[in-house]
Order: C-alpha cells, then structure tokens, then sequence
C-alpha cells in the first residue's frame, strides 16, 4: 500500500478515535450532569423551609406597600440565598428582591414588596422559579356577640410526643373564657388527646406544625427527635402566631409548653419573642399587649407558669409592670409566677412518658435494654433497639403526625422547601422516631 494511503488511513483512524472519545466525553457529562440533578435532594448539605407567608396589605406593612413575609426555618449558619419574587393582580406585576433577616438561632423572616390584591406569587432562586397562590389577606376576628370575649387570641406550641392531656387541657380550661380564638401548634399529638382538643370548644385549633427537621425518601411518617429541631419548631411556631395575629388583635398571648427539655440544651425559664420579630410592630398593628408564658414546673396537682409581658408604648394603663414591647429587654422586664391548678382530668399513658424521658437522651442504658428485652419476644419478628419504640409497639400506640406537603427549589449544595399545605396523618408505631 502506497505510504500515502496508509497516511491517510491513519489520519482517518485517529479522526474516528478522536470523534468517538469527544461523544463519549459529552455523554459522560450528561450522565453527570442527570446523576446530579436526580440525587441533589440527597446530596444537598443544607437546607430550608419556607414555613408559611404572611400577606399585608399597606395597612399593615412597615413600608407602606403591600409586602409578603417569609417565615423560613434553616440551620444554614449565615444562611443566604438571592431569592426575588414577582406578584401579578391581573394588570400590573411587581418583582423584587426578597430581603432576609435572622431572627433566631435558626428562625428568619424575608420580606418583599408585591402588588395590592395578588393573584399568585412566583418566587425564582438561580435558574429555578415557582409559582405559589397567594396567602390570605389578614382580616379581623369574628367575635360572637353571644359570648363575652375580649379581642385575644392565645397560641400554644409546640405539642411534640405531648400527651399529659391533663395540663393542656387545664389550661385551656383556665384561658378560654379570656379569649376568642386558641391556636395549638403540633408537630404529633395522639388520637385520644387529638380528639379531646378538637371536642373541647369551638373557639380552639391545632395547627399542624411539621419540625424543621431533613427527610429521606420514604420517611415521611417519622418524627425524628432533635433538640435544635425541637426548639426551632417552637421558635417558628410562636412567631408564626404574632406575625398572622398582632395585626390584628389587640391582645396577643404566647405558651411555650416546653415539652421536651433535652440535656444538651440548658432550660429558661423566661421566654419572649426576639427584639427583631417585635420590632416589626408599626402604628398600623392593632396589638396593644404581649404576654409569654412557659411552663416551669408541672406537678400533679397544678402547673406552673413564668410570666413576662409587654406593652405598646401608647397602652401603659393597661399594665405598668409590662416591657416595652417594640424593644423588649429580658433581663430588665419583671417576670411573676401564675399556679394553674389541674382541674381536668386526662388518662395519659404512663407507659409512654416514662419511654419519652429515655427517647430524649438519645442512648438507651444497658439496665433499660435488659429489662425490655422479654419485649422484643412478644413482637414477633418486629425488632427495634430503641426502648421507647420497643414499649409504644407493646401499647399499641396511635397518633397523627403533622405532615408537611412542600414544594422544592434547589440551588447547588442547597435545598429549599416551600410549604404548600398542611394535614394530620394518622400513624402508630413509630411515629416518635
């Protein structure tokens, strides 16, 4: 064969190499680029929950147009995310950019302006955007005018693996003639004690309130316990409260249950919003006072709460003992005891709070393994490591779980969860975990 010819042929050769090698290239980075989206839920380091959105109209908002508030949860340390969001009423559309401020240990609120009236929202993170309804404008409460009651709502938080019914159901007792609307916050309650708040009175509502908390695929009907989960939840709930009512209302007042008191956090007893939420107060806001409670102790003959309130700088008659409420000052505030006695009467399951206080530690001792054992005999090919799981399969525990339906957003190494709405779903067996 001619030298040329063969030139050729090898020239032609390593054309073929070459164009095969660049396909193969390109189709590998395909195949990355398609592993990457499909498993960017898992892969991603952190994440957030757009909790819920708040609308105020320019009656209520501190800039004096319209504006969405962004309630987001995220244990992103200096979290950020150049988020804009464009509202449309029909006519004219209005994008700006979502502006975000750290309220909490892992509690934010963003804000951005929109049009009066908006149809829907459409929010757009990187080259993702999403469309959302519109949250419901703000409006007075309907009092009856049958029942004596002031213009106050009271919101409880934050019911996780809550079941001494006995002192939430006392309070209520002691709260309910005082108010006109009480809101409970809970991430899971029991059927029994579900329905015995739901039949107490016609002025009270459990909310569902899902823990901040990441999820695998498949494990939406597991409550994981953590203590910056447990805290966040209660943290997020509350100011969920004052943002959707302090406009509104004229007395506002917030319960931390403090139901799970976790080793690794230290316990204070005082309890208010941060100076960033109360600050957002403006001349608009019908809230006069704030009142927060937290329970500090829980005995079997009554409850004890810490009080500590605060006023609008205009409403000093209504409590002179009271902080400033658009600069409140913990340390200088004056906080009094109120006794509840228990004058309800709930049949809580024993079984199941003393497995709780094992839960909350994380390791279950040696002793508690050894003397749970005979149990794991009785379930049958149903194993678990953990003792309180082990006892509530035993009690045929029931619950409902609040389950949070999100849409998601992603951005690289971050996960953004919008929340679409909100159920009970009933599970047993396992829903603590």
């Amino acid at each position: 064969m001619p030298r040329q010819s063969r030139t050729r042929n090898r020239f032609i050769i390593a054309f073929i190499i070459m164009m095969c090698m660049a396909s193969l290239y390109i189709l590998l980075l395909k195949i990355r680029k398609m592993n990457h989206l499909s498993e960017l839920e898992e892969n991603s380091r952190h994440f957030a929950i757009i909790n819920d959105i708040v609308y105020y109209n320019s009656t209520y908002s501190a800039s004096e147009k319209p504006t969405f508030m962004f309630l987001i949860t995220s244990q992103i340390a200096n979290f950020y995310l150049p988020m804009t969001c464009s509202s449309i009423d029909g006519y004219t559309e209005t994008t700006s950019q979502i502006a975000i401020q750290q309220v909490g240990e892992s509690l934010l609120v963003g804000t951005c302006t929109v049009v009066e009236d908006p149809l829907y929202v459409t929010l757009k993170l990187d080259d993702f955007s999403m469309q959302i309804d519109a949250p419901t404008p703000l409006e007075p409460l309907s009092i009856r005018k049958s029942v004596v009651k002031e213009d106050h709502v009271i919101c409880m938080s934050h019911l996780v693996l809550y079941e001494d019914g006995t002192t939430v159901l006392s309070l209520l007792k002691h709260f309910k003639n005082s108010a006109a609307k009480i809101m409970i916050y809970a991430a899971s309650v029991s059927d029994s004690l579900y329905k015995a708040l739901e039949e107490y009175s016609d002025n009270v509502e459990v909310v569902p309130w899902m823990l901040p908390e990441t999820k695998k695929r498949g494990d939406f009907d597991k409550l994981k316990l953590d203590p910056n989960y447990s805290r966040a939840g209660t943290d997020g709930s509350l100011t969920h409260c004052f943002l959707r009512y302090a406009p509104v209302v004229r007395k506002l007042t917030l319960i931390d249950l403090a139901t799970l008191k976790f080793n690794s956090i230290p316990f204070n007893p005082d309890y208010t919003l941060s100076k960033e939420v109360t600050s957002m107060v403006t001349e608009g806001w019908k809230l006069k006072k704030l009142t927060n409670y937290r329970v500090t102790m829980n005995s079997q003959n009554d409850v004890v709460l810490n009080e500590k309130c605060f006023v609008h700088q205009d409403a000093q008659d209504l409590d002179k003992e009271c902080g400033d409420l658009q600069s409140p000052n913990i340390e200088n505030t004056p906080s009094r005891s109120i006794y509840i006695p228990k004058v309800v009467q709930f049949d809580n399951l024993s079984i199941y709070e003393d497995a709780l206080g094992r839960c909350t530690s994380y390791k279950s001792t040696i002793e508690d393994r050894q003397k749970l054992m005979k149990f794991e005999f009785e379930l049958e090919n149903r194993v678990s490591s953990e003792v309180c799981e082990i006892e509530l399969m035993r009690d045929d525990f029931k619950c409902r779980v609040a389950m949070d339906y999100s849409k998601k957003m992603f951005r690289r190494r971050t996960r953004l969860l919008i929340t679409h709405k909100r159920a009970f779903l009933r599970f047993w067996d396992g829903c603590h975990l």
